[in-house]
């Protein structure tokens, strides 16, 4: 068989971190996913799936599919590729005639693209714990949305030890592999040193245990400091910046307490930190306020070969006055579009199937929109703890609990956040394996059921099919362009 008759399959780069069950972005969700159990790779007879659907691909004899069950969302075929991949409409054993067939048929099962016949999934376990770890309430900006009502607390040095220790401990007993902390607030740049400290001691727990560690700043990025860059470098920290637009579009809803305009002194941190090494994850949260400078922020990232993730205003008690995004306007699709011609004129390096859909993420299948309730802790500075830190006014357990995370799963209080298939609104939906039915705290405010679908639904599903569209382009681009 010629190179050019070898069949080709295209799927999405594995996710950044070591993990695939988390989701792609430094952002300030609980972003730890459950993905859905996967085919094990002993079955007899396979098949391809009957769920999987095409996408019209522009110019090219190239396909794209995409896959509503999982594990993963897409991928593009070559022409070989597909008519291997239809064979599988019949069930036969996963053999192929050439090395390069069984490699694209490997390829194929491993994505769900082909199933086995007759075989029950396999449950992933869990591979990542997560921390917020609330350092201060205390903030130099007053932005609009801002759920935190900014008491003058602070986490003491006894208390974000103790958090470490606990951490570590519940990863043990847990069996998760890996230990994720989100050094957050308020401010957290406003207690640097006890961020170093706290740091040290969870890498040198980290070594002890033999468990892995992982650690993002979330910043607002005003008061970030050579010192701080060298330090987040030094100790592999990765950075989160929010920037919520370029120029009056950030400063319409992120500025400092007597409104003052923030956006200069974040370009700035962001500059430096990128000149530095430490290239700075971009967190946008939308409103109404903001959404028209949607598409020039998109390009300003672009240009920059910056991350960057979406996220969709939530109404809280403590903010402002501010509009979230309307899901039927006009105006709004218009601007979304808008923003994915800019992403097509001007194609990213980097995959943005967990960038651009608020908290559902394509980067993996799911069964919860985040890891509320079962694999996330929000440690306030007090050393209570809350299941999600838009809730950090209702804690369930604290430190000094025996089992803080099986009090914190068994709390009936608060948030509950059911898997997509107690959802009856998302039962039949061909987006729900990715979606999982949105955040489920903002659904409970608006509708009284933690259950009922996301209200942004509608925007999710005028995103999601462009999104699919956009990373097959990216890939086919990869493939075809010379190195």
């Amino acid at each position: 068989m010629s190179a050019s008759l070898s069949p080709r399959v295209l799927i999405p780069p594995p996710t950044d971190q070591a993990n695939a069950s988390d989701c792609t972005n430094d952002c300030d969700c609980a972003c730890a996913l459950d993905t859905l159990p996967v085919a094990p790779e002993t079955s007899t007879l396979w098949q391809r799936s009957p769920a999987i659907q095409p996408i019209p691909l522009p110019q090219t004899s190239w396909q794209a599919v995409y896959n509503p069950r999982g594990p993963l969302p897409l991928a593009v075929l070559n022409p070989p590729a597909w008519n291997l991949l239809n064979d599988y409409v019949t069930p036969h054993p996963l053999q192929a005639e050439t090395p390069a067939q069984q490699t694209a048929l490997e390829q194929l099962a491993q994505a769900g693209f082909l199933q086995p016949l007759h075989a029950a999934p396999l449950v992933q376990p869990p591979s990542l714990l997560t921390a917020w770890l609330h350092l201060t309430d205390a903030c130099n900006l007053r932005c609009d949305y801002c759920y935190l009502p900014h008491h003058p607390r602070t986490m003491p040095r006894e208390t974000a030890f103790q958090a470490i220790q606990t951490m570590f401990m519940l990863a043990e007993r847990h069996r998760y592999p890996a230990v994720k902390l989100k050094y957050a607030g308020g401010e957290p740049l406003l207690r640097f040193p006890l961020l170093q400290e706290i740091h040290q001691r969870a890498e040198e727990t980290a070594r002890q245990t033999g468990i892995r560690l992982e650690a993002v700043l979330l910043t607002n990025g005003t008061l970030l400091s050579a010192e701080h860059i060298h330090f987040l470098h030094e100790h592999h920290i990765r950075l989160m910046i929010s920037l919520d637009g370029i120029g009056q579009w950030h400063d319409a809803q992120r500025h400092y307490a007597g409104g003052k305009a923030s956006f200069a002194q974040v370009e700035d941190a962001i500059e430096r930190a990128r000149n530095a090494g430490v290239a700075p994850h971009i967190s946008i949260t939308l409103s109404e306020k903001n959404l028209p400078g949607l598409p020039q922020t998109v390009l300003w990232l672009l240009e920059r070969n910056l991350t960057f993730s979406l996220n969709f205003y939530r109404e809280n008690d403590c903010a402002s006055s501010i509009r979230a995004l309307d899901p039927t306007s006009f105006q709004t699709r218009a601007i979304l579009e808008e923003t994915f011609s800019v992403l097509e004129a001007n194609p990213p390096r980097h995959s943005l199937l967990g960038a651009l859909t608020d908290r559902a993420s394509f980067t993996a299948s799911h069964l919860h929109p985040c890891g509320a309730g079962r694999d996330y802790l929000v440690i306030r500075p007090d050393g209570q703890i809350a299941k999600c830190q838009m809730e950090m006014h209702l804690p369930v357990t604290s430190l000094h609990a025996v089992d803080p995370l099986l009090e914190l799963r068994q709390a009936p209080q608060g948030l509950h956040n059911p898997s997509v298939a107690e959802k009856p609104d998302c039962r039949t939906c061909q987006w729900r394996a990715y979606c999982a039915g949105g955040c489920p705290l903002l659904a409970h405010r608006l509708t009284g059921r933690f259950e009922s679908r996301s209200p942004y639904c509608e925007i999710y599903q005028f995103i999601f099919p462009r999104l699919l569209r956009l990373e097959a382009l990216r890939l086919l681009r990869t493939e075809t362009t010379p190195a």
